[in-house]
């Protein structure tokens, strides 16, 4: 019996240090929310994969990725702590924190320059809409409420003196635009993002579409304007039916964390995107976009500490462009 009670005494010894271990491992774990888009756009797709390289390769790091709307969301999300990474284009970032109290430019920084993107507009093919001044008393979709894409859409609008009060606006996300043009409920579709977009590849394979150019002299005076939005090109054949090479409107997103991320949590992430791109690809194309060489392309917000480390470990920091001191 008494050596019943030694063995009993040992097994919950036993139990109760295996505990504090998984405890105190559980301690040490950092968890990262990363905010990213709709489901249907690169956002998503590109932040689900780096939630799952950071758990994957950074040490003491659990990620998971949220969908959200981008832009002014992900924007408030970040600012308020809310999440420890999202996805950014500097125009909604800008934009947002303008508009928002409590919360401040100088609260931002960057980790890596984001893949660009375009702003991808288009109609039926068999659509009278030709030209953006068309969309006067049509259905037009803006992208979700608040989102990038529909900080973006208005700077269009904006160039060809257009308002809300001109067509009938539409706050879908990106899958709620795919649906809405299977069942012609909408006229125009607009959608920003990498290049190809899931969405705009599930419309173009069961609708007949066509996309509309914008003409140089439109975009850059767009980018006069808003300069984190600048010329790009949709190249020929990217999606089903469209054979020609489509001018219109680019931006680029930013990896953001807050300035009181730690240290260490900031450099891992710098270095796991720059060391795993590859990885990152296989899940989307726009992966490939995430390289030192393009780290600081439509970034104006200073670097974190943490990126700036690693940075510097691998010769980058020191090649940094003037506006980075």
């Amino acid at each position: 019996m008494k050596t019943l009670r030694k063995v009993l005494v040992v097994l919950v010894a036993i139990s109760i240090t295996l505990s504090w271990g998984t405890a105190a491992e559980a301690a040490r774990k950092k968890y990262l929310s990363i905010a990213t888009g709709g489901t249907g756009g690169v956002y998503y797709l590109i932040g689900a994969g780096i939630a799952k390289l950071m758990t994957k390769y950074a040490p003491n790091i659990e990620a998971t990725s949220e969908t959200t709307a981008a832009g002014a969301e992900n924007t408030r999300l970040l600012g308020t702590k809310q999440c420890e990474v999202a996805l950014l284009d500097e125009t909604a970032l800008r934009s947002t924190v303008a508009k928002t109290p409590g919360v401040k430019i100088e609260d931002f920084r960057a980790i890596f320059s984001g893949h660009p993107m375009f702003s991808h507009i288009f109609v039926y093919t068999d659509s009278p809409v030709k030209d953006i001044t068309d969309f006067k008393g049509k259905k037009v979709a803006v992208g979700a409420p608040a989102s990038g894409n529909e900080i973006i859409a208005k700077a269009v609008f904006e160039e060809y003196k257009l308002t809300y009060n001109d067509f009938k606006p539409q706050w879908l996300s990106f899958a709620e635009q795919a649906s809405a043009f299977k069942d012609r409920s909408i006229d125009v579709g607009i959608i920003t993002a990498g290049v190809p977009t899931s969405s705009v590849v599930d419309i173009t394979t069961t609708v007949p579409i066509r996309f509309l150019s914008l003409p140089e002299n439109r975009v850059r005076s767009i980018e006069n304007r808003h300069p984190a939005f600048f010329p790009n090109t949709l190249p020929a054949n990217t999606y089903k039916g469209q054979t020609a090479a489509i001018m219109g409107l680019g931006s680029s997103g930013t990896i953001t964390v807050h300035k009181d991320m730690d240290e260490t949590t900031a450099y891992w992430l710098c270095k796991v995107i720059s060391e795993h791109y590859k990885e990152l690809a296989e899940i989307h194309p726009a992966g490939n976009a995430y390289r030192l060489e393009r780290i600081y392309d439509g970034i104006g917000i200073s670097f974190h500490p943490g990126a700036i480390k690693y940075l510097t470990e691998v010769g980058v920091w020191q090649k940094r462009p003037a506006r980075f001191k």
